[in-house]
């Protein structure tokens, strides 16, 4: 058991120390077991000594940072001119971009490890209070022992106690659990790390792990995600050598960094050699267009950057400037039930740009007026009612849509999990029951670690008073697709994403955001997690 379990167990004791003659020797048992709890650990001076280590790295980072992009734009040798100094350049404001990364990770460390110091000293010194409280009851009270008159006095006392403790020990498990859930998400941009520890040359891992689509910011909107990393690195390193010479040559033919950056998206996302050929003999012509890439492989970057910092605003999202068709946005799922299928699928897309060319383009990249927002919206609609009906076939069901728009049940929603994010982010996912505070508490922590690899989570919801009612509670499937320390971003299939707290998401407050609007779909009921 937790010591804030073990605390509020003997404050239960103390609080019903039971009746007549045996009161008082009851309740100094009861107290015994609470100062039998060790009070909170760890060393707050230790925790603001690496903070200061992290801060004074992190001045060392900016200014050789600084320094790096200064040779970049100024200092390059005169005899480096045409490819070779824009080779050399863009190296190394890739480094300068690192360091820059690395700074402010550095800093984000340190105010949370000053941040945890405190909450970790006050904790401890609300903890030291507490047990003198007890101690001094206990001692008044161990003179008198069968004075049952004294002893019921007591019990208030020693009861406020203990709960002085059992605040003490939840802040402390708070903060702490608060301090590691963030330096993990700080771990997981070491992003040249993941990228130059495979057959990749140092430098171009460099480059890679830091290669943005237009409008980047300095720690956001990677091509890349640290996941993808990873996964083209292990795929690499198991090709035969046929395969590994094939892609190295589309590699070494991409006209761009970013070219270059999408074909590793495209082989991360599991397809195979002979099909990101395919991909790339589609893009080429536009390799040397940034902004076409990003476009027409991860449009919705364009709006909605989600691996940005969280705002209070819903975002809706869109394609090639067109928010809204037929009265919903073009990421909608329109007025079919086919939110499981459209929330997974949308959540794959933001991972496979393969997939997603073939939707913007029809993989008829030439043809004028193929990348209309009205036929990309026809292929999205027609790819979610595919899905849908594979989704329903896999729950079990004889009749699929049209026939039956009632939705997919469990096995359905784990189905297209598995093959829609399994496929790109390598994990099988399940699905786990949330029908407790306590489950999606237990639940936070993994979705945590999902979102840190680049895995989205789906997850499932329902208007908890409507169906209290006996009303049809409204049950819908969203997806999360990324964090920002304790705040989650839900993207909702009906064409927004709004940023939602972990603790709205534990305690069934949902649509406090406005994530589902008028309809109050606020409590998460199960999610498919990747095991």
């Amino acid at each position: 058991m937790s010591k804030v379990a073990d605390l509020q167990k003997a404050q239960q004791a103390i609080a019903h120390p039971g009746s007549d003659f045996f009161i008082g020797p009851a309740l100094l048992g009861a107290i015994g077991k609470a100062l039998a709890v060790a009070g909170p650990a760890g060393n707050p001076g230790v925790i603001r000594e690496r903070a200061k280590a992290y801060s004074e790295t992190a001045k060392a980072y900016a200014k050789a940072s600084t320094d790096l992009g200064d040779a970049a734009d100024n200092r390059l040798p005169n005899a480096w001119t045409g490819s070779v100094a824009e080779n050399a350049a863009q190296s190394i404001r890739a480094l300068a971009n690192e360091l820059a990364v690395s700074q402010k990770s550095l800093e984000q460390a340190a105010t949370e490890l000053n941040a945890w110091a405190d909450n970790l000293e006050g904790a401890q010194s609300t903890d030291a209070q507490g047990v003198t409280a007890l101690e001094n009851v206990q001692k008044s009270l161990a003179h008198d022992v069968f004075d049952m008159s004294k002893a019921i006095a007591a019990i208030e006392p020693a009861n406020t106690a203990v709960g002085t403790r059992i605040s003490a020990a939840q802040r402390a498990d708070s903060s702490g659990t608060r301090a590691a859930s963030m330096l993990n998400q700080l771990a997981a941009r070491a992003r040249t790390e993941r990228a130059g520890q495979g057959p990749i040359d140092p430098l171009a891992a460099l480059v890679l792990a830091n290669e943005k689509g237009p409008g980047g910011n300095a720690d956001g909107d990677y091509i890349l995600t640290d996941g993808q990393l990873d996964r083209a690195k292990q795929f690499m390193s198991v090709m035969n050598g046929a395969d590994q010479l094939a892609f190295q040559k589309l590699l070494s033919g991409a006209k761009s960094p970013e070219e270059a950056a999408y074909l590793w998206k495209a082989l991360a996302a599991g397809h195979s050699v002979a099909d990101v050929q395919k991909f790339a003999a589609l893009i080429h012509p536009h390799g040397d267009d940034p902004l076409w890439l990003s476009e027409h492989l991860v449009p919705a970057l364009g709006s909605d950057p989600l691996r940005g910092e969280s705002t209070t605003q819903a975002t809706g999202l869109t394609y090639k400037g067109t928010a809204v068709l037929d009265g919903f946005d073009i990421y909608g799922q329109g007025s079919v039930n086919d939110c499981v299928a459209a929330s997974t699928v949308v959540a794959s897309l933001k991972i496979d740009p393969v997939t997603m060319l073939q939707l913007t383009t029809g993989n008829m990249t030439d043809v004028p007026g193929s990348d209309s927002p009205e036929y990309f919206k026809q292929r999205l609609q027609q790819l979610f009612i595919g899905q849908y009906q594979q989704g329903q076939l896999a729950d079990g069901g004889q009749k699929v849509y049209p026939e039956n728009n009632g939705g997919i049940g469990p096995k359905g929603n784990t189905f297209l999990a598995d093959q829609n994010l399994g496929k790109a982010t390598g994990s099988t996912y399940e699905y786990v029951n949330l029908d407790t505070d306590d489950d999606r508490r237990a639940a936070v922590t993994r979705i945590e670690k999902a979102l840190d690899e680049g895995k989205p989570v789906p997850f499932c919801a329902f208007d908890e008073a409507s169906a209290a009612k006996g009303e049809n509670g409204n049950y819908h499937q969203m997806v999360i697709v990324a964090r920002d320390g304790d705040r989650l971003q839900v993207y909702n299939p009906w064409g927004q994403s709004v940023w939602v707290t972990e603790d709205q998401f534990i305690h069934n407050h949902l649509n406090d955001g406005g994530l589902t609007g008028t309809t109050n779909i606020n409590r998460p009921y199960g999610a498919e997690l990747p095991k």
